[in-house]
């Protein structure tokens, strides 16, 4: 069985700079000059909340509101962060985190391999923890490809690579249809995921090429492995859609894994083919 740490470290860096955590579920960290933060949602199923995480990432012309289609009922999953971390912000002073346990372990100090906590989260489609969390967006008129940028982070890596234990994140449009095979033959069947390796694999410890993981992408983070800051891109059409993002825990609820993401836009493009490369 595989024990996960739960208790929520401060972080230290320089001599001037340090980073608690109040009652009020935010990690400030403050310098003689500057203040930056971490602001987790409340735990509760506010749109107002959430549809100030999802603005992060573009504003309110495209995004018009967000909720929560799924979360587990402890952690804190999503937060608005202006802290910089693995080259996020992308543009604007913040950024989304989603994670399948507590976002605002996303800055500590990585003192150890297993980071995390057990959100409590009931099986919902095989899986463990799982966070959806959904968006409804404004796709302008001339444009026809969606592009998101994100970085995916676990604490899974390189304990569990190529095991049954496996942190995912998934990005879906309209409609948010995946589901896992939880024991016996681990899986995952997400037709309408545009979110995937060269190899068409989801997002995990296990992808390959642009996607793949590793420590050093992590550096700054409390997680031991991450991959490159990678574009996902899909096809769709002008007007409203819903943008549905997913992160949940496969086979357990122990080892937390996130996702930063960042940069929400729109482009004209005679060829707009589903998938991840690199944003770098």
């Amino acid at each position: 069985m595989r024990a996960a740490s739960r208790r929520r470290a401060t972080i230290v860096g320089a001599a001037t700079l340090a980073v608690v955590v109040g009652a009020t579920g935010v990690g400030v960290a403050q310098s003689g000059k500057t203040k930056v933060e971490i602001v987790a949602d409340a735990g509760q199923l506010s749109r107002m909340e959430a549809t100030k995480i999802a603005r992060t990432i573009a504003g309110p012309k495209v995004i018009r509101s967000a909720a929560f289609a799924a979360r587990p009922p402890y952690g804190r999953v999503a937060a608005r962060s202006t802290k910089p971390l693995t080259g996020f912000p992308l543009s604007g002073p913040s950024y989304m985190i989603l994670s399948n346990g507590n976002a605002l372990f996303a800055d500590d100090k990585n003192t150890g391999p297993a980071k995390g906590q057990n959100a409590g989260g009931p099986a919902i489609r095989g899986a463990r923890d799982v966070t959806i969390f959904r968006m409804n967006i404004t796709v302008p008129k001339g444009r026809n490809c969606l592009d998101l940028r994100f970085r995916f982070l676990t604490e899974e890596f390189p304990e569990f690579v190529n095991d049954e234990f496996n942190d995912a994140f998934i990005a879906e449009v309209d409609r948010t249809t995946w589901d896992t095979r939880p024991v016996g033959d681990p899986s995952v069947e997400a037709d309408r995921n545009f979110a995937t390796d060269t190899k068409g694999n989801r997002i995990s410890v296990n992808a390959v090429g642009d996607a793949s993981v590793n420590a050093k992408r992590a550096k700054g983070t409390t997680y031991d492995g991450a991959t490159r800051r990678l574009r996902a891109s899909t096809r769709i059409t002008p007007g409203g859609h819903r943008l549905y993002l997913s992160i949940f825990d496969q086979g357990d609820r122990q080892y937390d894994s996130a996702v930063f993401v960042d940069r929400l836009s729109f482009r004209k493009a005679a060829v707009c083919e589903n998938g991840a490369v690199s944003d770098e």
